[in-house]
């Protein structure tokens, strides 16, 4: 009986020594350090994961910039376009006018031949009207075939 006390003893005092905690620390240390390693691996691909959507980000915008600058050119070559088309539809109006004056003859020799020089310059103006027009659309056109 002696001996299972001394024995119980010796269990209860090495139980409560420092040795045995630290050994029981020293596992809790390392499995610490296994929780750290792995949070600090996690943090590095998430932050490599936050790096890569930023550069994604980044190219989202600048195609996102492309596409607006395009559109505006795409617009503004319309707007020209459409101009070009307004000032036909006037000077053609124009020379019909004076084709209309030409015709009822109740108009001097002197301004008949004043009109006929006018129609003949609108006329002029018409064709390097069309030739801009041919040229706005051609322009037009490559911007949207383009990408």
């Amino acid at each position: 009986m002696r001996i299972l006390q001394n024995l119980g003893l010796a269990i209860c005092l090495f139980i409560t020594s420092q040795s045995f905690y630290g050994q029981q620390t020293s596992s809790n240390s390392s499995s610490q350090e296994i929780l750290l390693n792995k949070e600090k691996e996690h943090a590095k691909r998430t932050l490599e994961n936050q790096k890569e959507l930023q550069k994604r980000q980044d190219l989202l915008k600048q195609d996102q910039d492309k596409a607006k600058k395009r559109q505006k050119k795409i617009e503004s070559a319309q707007k020209k376009t459409e101009r070009t088309q307004k000032d036909i539809k006037k000077t053609e109006d124009k020379i019909q006018k004076i084709q209309n004056e030409l015709s009822l003859n109740k108009i001097p020799e002197n301004k008949i031949q004043q009109n006929k020089i006018k129609s003949k310059e609108y006329e002029l103006e018409v064709l390097k009207l069309q030739s801009k027009l041919s040229i706005q659309q051609q322009d037009l056109t490559k911007l949207l075939d383009s990408k």
